[in-house]
């Protein structure tokens, strides 16, 4: 019952959110998982997702830069390039929530939000659920979740692939190399990549000193089939990214900062089982167990103030799931089960002026939920859920002197909420689906914002009475796939209230913030993506058009960093000579004036107001397949083909003109 719909249009359904592009649309058989913790037809999907695969005639050594032309989606660099997030609807990056392989990536000493410490060329492919998905997976989901599927076993005894590839915008190389297989009732997937990136370059070929870094990781899949429904899996994930961070803002107080990240490795290892068809009624049971390490240490200067400061943390989580699926009729499906978690973090920190350590903080979260479709006619189906949740929070000790200590309250923090959400999905036509959904959003104050004392160039000092963000979230959908015309457009309206972010605290101590919830957030907006085939070429076009505005109860503005406007248009032109495949793709990336007024929100920013002018850039990509078996793909691309001078953040400006290529073979 949990897929329903004609599997050819599904697949054009995954094929439009994210039409015309370098990565290749998804088979016949795809289904998604993100929306509903279980497998679902796409076209059948209430939630907002897109989902793309990455071909393998792209060019990208990280996540982001594989997704950040879907729509709604923003890259946000601190000034370190080998770690950007990514902001999802106008949120900050803290509230995008970072899964892989359903698991969630944490950060729990971060303003920045969770890094996408993953391995970007062992994967199948990626889904993005745009808005708010707490019922799904509790804290941190208030804009959105990246879910990152990685390679699962070939069904052939042994299969390779491996490429390398030049990205001109830091003079650096990819090289990667994955294997797989399946011999009877054993699978596997190993993988293991290398990438060497160098300073980058601007407009004009002027180089930004002090932003080269290096990353390299392993992966491994083991599965074991005792019988032919049941499935016993290990999972082992390796990153370790070293860089180096600047800045190209004007700002006196932080144009000549300058960090160093020696070590930031992410370790995980995950034990799972899966049972399927237990009985009539009993679909599917799953459990998995994991422990996940995040190893940080990071060292900045600022010469012009004469500051010099380091840190070493060490995060471990470890936590697990236990989740059932009920056929309980024709006309019912549940999802349900339990999650939890533990995060335990210490930390070692250094100044000119002193040393101080941080030990023993935790985190522990739990969590009952139940998700229920509802078949409610053969075109019409009702998705509802719940999902409660308990987090504590306890302090640990400190060794800061009493004056420098953020406020501790009295003790933990404890909070438990229970939070839900409703869609209707209508198959209105055999091409089309329209879907309306509302969904609450829900996050936890992390340990940094609860209890610490954090030395950045500014002080930032917790506050225990923090409250919890909530929002709703509100939106109708519609998804077409016709002969020649494929199309996605959503409207979105969502209300957050409680937002927490750095205060400062006064003119007598203009350096020193504090956690507070300062604001209330109203966003709204369409999100557009359509495609025209006409044989060889296919026109395309992916845009979003958003207003968002904070009010702090004293002060309102709609200047909140996040471009009113802002996509990709394009023409791909496809054809075959002589037996080899090749394609042509020329596009523009586009986005209206960003202003940010936070400096006038009650000094809820380092910096003061800034104000970034709109841009487009015209880019290229070209590929060719060769070979008997078509198994050798050569690309080769340029991209800010007019070498524009643009800035999409506070800290550092984009890259000028650079060329991309590479080779890459599977066999």
């Amino acid at each position: 019952m949990k897929v329903l719909l004609n599997p050819l249009a599904a697949a054009l359904a995954v094929a439009l959110t994210f039409p015309a592009v370098a990565e290749q649309v998804l088979t016949v058989d795809t289904v998604v998982v993100s929306g509903s913790r279980s497998a679902e037809d796409l076209l059948y999907e209430a939630s907002s997702i897109s989902v793309i695969k990455p071909d393998e005639q792209i060019v990208a050594d990280n996540i982001p830069d594989l997704i950040k032309d879907i729509g709604s989606v923003n890259l946000v660099s601190d000034g370190t390039p080998g770690a950007k997030r990514v902001s999802i609807r106008g949120e900050n990056a803290s509230r995008t929530l970072i899964l892989v392989d359903g698991q969630r990536i944490d950060d729990s000493k971060t303003k920045s939000g969770a890094p996408m410490l993953i391995n970007p060329f062992f994967i199948d492919h990626i889904e993005i659920l745009k808005g708010p998905s707490s019922v799904l997976y509790g804290s941190d989901a208030m804009g959105g979740i990246v879910h990152v599927i990685t390679k699962q076993a070939s069904e052939k005894p042994f299969s390779a692939e491996g490429g390398v590839a030049y990205v001109g915008s830091g003079n650096g190389f990819s090289e990667y190399v994955n294997v797989s297989g399946t011999l009877n009732k054993f699978s596997y997937a190993l993988g293991g990549f290398n990438t060497d990136m160098g300073d980058m370059y601007l407009a004009s070929h002027e180089r930004v000193g002090n932003t080269s870094y290096y990353s390299k990781g392993l992966n491994a899949h083991l599965s074991y089939m005792p019988t032919e429904s049941s499935t016993i899996s290990f999972i082992s994930e390796y990153f370790d990214l070293n860089a180096f961070t600047a800045t190209t803002t004007d700002d006196p107080e932080y144009h000549d900062f300058k960090a160093h990240i020696p070590k930031w490795r992410r370790v995980k290892n995950t034990l799972s089982l899966e049972l399927n068809d237990i009985n009539e009624y009993l679909a599917k049971v799953s459990l998995s167990g994991y422990l996940q390490q995040n190893d940080k240490d990071f060292y900045s200067r600022m010469q012009s103030r004469s500051l010099q400061a380091g840190v070493e943390n060490t995060q471990d989580t470890y936590g697990g799931n236990v989740q059932f699926e009920f056929a309980l009729s024709d006309m019912f499906y549940l999802t349900t089960g339990y999650d939890g978690r533990v995060d335990e973090l210490s930390s070692d920190s250094s100044s000119i002026s002193m040393n101080y350590s941080d030990d023993d903080y935790k985190q522990t979260t739990h969590a009952l939920y139940a998700l229920l479709e509802t078949y409610l006619t053969d075109t019409l189906t009702l998705d509802t859920g719940v999902r409660w949740n308990y987090v504590e929070t306890k302090p640990g000790s400190t060794s800061l002197p009493p004056n420098l200590q953020a406020d501790r309250g009295s003790g933990s923090f404890t909070n438990s909420r229970v939070v839900g959400s409703a869609g209707l999905v209508w198959q209105a036509t055999d091409n089309g689906a329209v879907r309306l959904n509302w969904s609450q959003g829900f996050r936890v104050p992390n340990i940094q914002e609860l209890y610490l004392t954090t030395f950045t160039g500014a002080i930032q000092q917790g506050n225990p009475n923090l409250e919890p963000e909530t929002s709703n979230n509100y939106e109708l959908g519609f998804r077409y796939v016709g002969n020649m015309l494929t199309a996605d457009v959503a409207l979105f309206y969502t209300k957050a209230k409680n937002y927490i972010e750095t205060y400062r605290l006064g003119p007598m101590r203009p350096l020193v913030y504090s956690y507070h919830n300062i604001s209330n957030a109203e966003s709204y907006g369409a999100e557009v993506s359509l495609s025209y085939s006409m044989e060889q070429l296919m026109p395309y076009l992916d845009f979003t058009l958003m207003e968002r505005k904070y009010d702090t109860g004293t002060q309102s503005s709609t200047n909140t960093g996040t471009p009113k406007f802002k996509g990709r248009a394009g023409l791909r032109y496809t054809d075959t000579y002589v037996n080899m495949p090749y394609f042509a793709d020329v596009y523009a990336r586009f986005a209206t004036r960003s202003k940010n007024d936070n400096y006038n929100l009650d000094g809820a920013s380092y910096f003061d107001n800034t104000d970034f002018a709109g841009y487009m850039t015209l880019n290229l990509q070209v590929g060719l397949t060769v070979g008997e078996e078509q198994q050798w793909h050569l690309y080769a691309g340029v991209e800010n083909i007019l070498d524009k001078d643009y800035q999409t953040t506070e800290l550092i400006e984009e890259p000028g003109r650079f060329f991309n290529v590479g080779v890459s073979a599977t066999f």
